[in-house]
């Protein structure tokens, strides 16, 4: 598999800033998580190597776009200088907070998360760079990481967030493609029915980025009881982000899954995430670089600022976790 990656080397040494006017550009996340809060740290990081710029990193509590949407627009009040957004939901963004953004002349760049192609297509430039993973890929790793655990095929079920976040749907996608050798025109693919041995047993489940209501929906999966599948994969890290309530969960059917009677893929590989994978409490995780995602926004949006040559999509890279090299692979990006 090859991955488009894209990763921008700076000196360690203090940037200067080209005025004398302090700089502030602000991450936005979709909410407040173990994922997002490593795109702040990347973003503060980044900051403290150019001079007189600023990062503010502030998001809504709970994934909503109406809450993303009033943030952005206060930050524009405020005086920002540049935003980078992962997006909730493309058109509402677009015709609010983003809209305004542009008629103030200020810079945006999406991040984790980027427009999808009919917003893309009906406002020019809403946004100079896309910062973040390859999702098509990401998913496809997802996909290949479930087949090696389970070559013959089987049953799935796969959980996603919102059903109109076009990176979820384009994981997806990427999952659907690598099960069943097939292309799909557009995001997410059809639902697999007998695709080279692989049938999905009913729609993703959608869990609006509420953790609670995640592990509840892979505890119905797990148990079996309603659902008849051998699969689960998750296209984001909401069962496995907060570790106590998924221990409680899985901890049942732990033995079922040592015995591969059940296949758990997860998205993301936090610290916590791979303690969990140490425990055999899932197969792999696929993970991210949120926080190369906000280092990568404060460059991306000062080189914008300063007129200074850019590119229009930053891949950074992912990690594929087993429970073989738990311990070791964040230390190897692909």
């Amino acid at each position: 598999m090859r991955l488009s990656i894209i990763l921008l080397v700076f000196t360690m040494l203090p940037l200067c800033s080209a005025s004398g006017k302090d700089l502030k550009f602000a991450v936005v996340p979709k909410y407040y998580s173990v994922f997002f809060e490593q795109s702040k740290h990347g973003c503060k990081d980044a900051a403290t190597q150019i001079k007189g710029v600023e990062c503010i990193y502030r998001g809504p509590e709970k994934a909503s776009v109406r809450v993303q949407d009033q943030i952005i627009s206060q930050l524009i009040d405020e005086g920002i200088d540049g935003i980078a957004v992962a997006v909730t939901q493309s058109k509402f963004l677009a015709e609010n907070s983003i809209q305004k953004a542009r008629n103030a002349g200020i810079p945006i760049v999406t991040y984790d998360s980027d427009f999808d192609v009919q917003t893309l297509g009906k406002y020019k430039k809403i946004r100079s760079t896309y910062i973040g993973t390859d999702n098509f890929q990401f998913g496809r790793a997802l996909g290949e990481q479930l087949k090696i655990q389970r070559p013959n095929g089987g049953t799935l079920i796969i959980q996603t967030g919102r059903p109109d976040s076009p990176n979820l749907n384009l994981r997806i996608m990427g999952i659907r493609s690598a099960l069943s050798g097939k292309q799909y025109n557009t995001p997410p693919g059809k639902m697999l029915l007998n695709d080279r041995g692989w049938t999905e047993v009913r729609d993703p489940f959608i869990n609006f980025d509420q953790l609670s209501r995640a592990v509840k929906q892979m505890e119905s999966v797990v148990q079996g009881r309603r659902l008849k599948a051998d699969s689960f994969i998750a296209v984001g890290g909401w069962p496995q982000n907060d570790e106590a309530l998924y221990r409680k969960m899985i901890a049942p059917f732990k033995e079922k899954l040592e015995r591969k009677e059940m296949i758990v893929v997860m998205s993301d590989a936090s610290d916590q995430q791979l303690v969990m994978l140490r425990d055999h409490l899932a197969h792999a995780n696929i993970g991210q670089n949120p926080y190369e995602m906000g280092r990568q926004a404060i460059l991306t949006l000062h080189n914008i600022v300063k007129n200074q040559d850019y590119d229009e999509f930053i891949h950074t890279p992912i990690n594929l976790c087993t429970q073989e090299n738990y311990s070791t692979c964040t230390q190897h990006n692909l």
